[in-house]
């Protein structure tokens, strides 16, 4: 039996092989995204175990979607925002030579993904530990990984209308011309969880009576979603795009 070119068959093996790429990258060269993820999570865990811990209700604790919020708090930075800038070069190569934006944002989002998804998951389990009336912990993890590709989706979307390239602390400030647009696409993330927020809370309460994998099938949606519109807005502007990725257009 053989698959047609361009099949999903044929086309599975070498996507597998650029993801296992792109995770052995995360582990290895790019250990600074990686930092970056660990500082937001002790920062997220800060944050929201002052915020939602009750000495005299442990059992908020589990109850309040802790794994969710910290996964919102770790992928609204640009971590998950700005997955193409660090790789501008490789991104605007590939791009050039005709690969689909949606193929090399879904290799990095898987990436991320089994970065994020296991601390989620932890930090569901440690609130577990921590209530007296646990919730069902199936359910929980299933939300928190649905809440992780809901978020990869803003981000590949985030990821193409602002992306930057890194420059070293010294030299951003000293290109203080730099720091307005620098400002933005650091804020802008932030904006959008401030907009979303009401319409996720309408969407967890959606789903909540639509079975455990209901919040999984919704994030798996929003994903899917969000690569089909990051790979729609970088076809208008290709050309842009492109050359926002191979110079430091936020430091001339």
């Amino acid at each position: 039996m053989t698959t047609r070119a361009g099949s999903p068959l044929a086309v599975a093996p070498g996507f597998a092989r650029d993801v296992l790429g792109e995770v052995a990258a995360t582990f290895g060269r790019r250990r600074t995204r990686l930092l970056g993820v660990i500082g937001n999570l002790v920062l997220a865990l800060g944050y929201v175990g002052w915020s939602h811990w009750h000495p005299n209700r442990p059992e908020a604790f589990a109850a309040a979607h802790i794994g969710v919020a910290v996964v919102v708090w770790i992928m609204a930075d640009v971590v998950n925002t700005n997955q193409l800038g660090a790789d501008g070069e490789e991104v605007a190569e590939l791009l050039s030579s005709g690969h689909g934006i949606a193929r090399i944002l879904a290799t990095k989002n898987l990436a991320l993904a089994t970065v994020i998804v296991p601390l989620a998951v932890g930090v569901t389990l440690g609130a577990q530990l921590l209530a007296r009336h646990a919730p069902d912990l199936g359910r929980a993890s299933l939300a928190d990984v649905g809440a992780v590709f809901c978020w990869l989706g803003v981000g590949s979307v985030l990821s193409v209308l602002l992306p930057y390239r890194p420059m070293p602390w010294r030299a951003r400030l000293a290109a203080r011309h730099t720091w307005l647009r620098w400002a933005l696409c650091l804020g802008t993330p932030w904006v959008v969880v401030l907009g979303l927020e009401p319409a996720l809370n309408a969407a967890d309460r959606a789903v909540g009576s639509a079975g455990r994998a209901g919040a999984l099938v919704v994030g798996v949606m929003c994903w899917a979603g969000g690569l089909a519109l990051a790979a729609r807005l970088a076809r208008r502007r290709n050309l842009s795009l492109r050359q926002e990725l191979r110079a430091y257009v936020d430091s001339v």
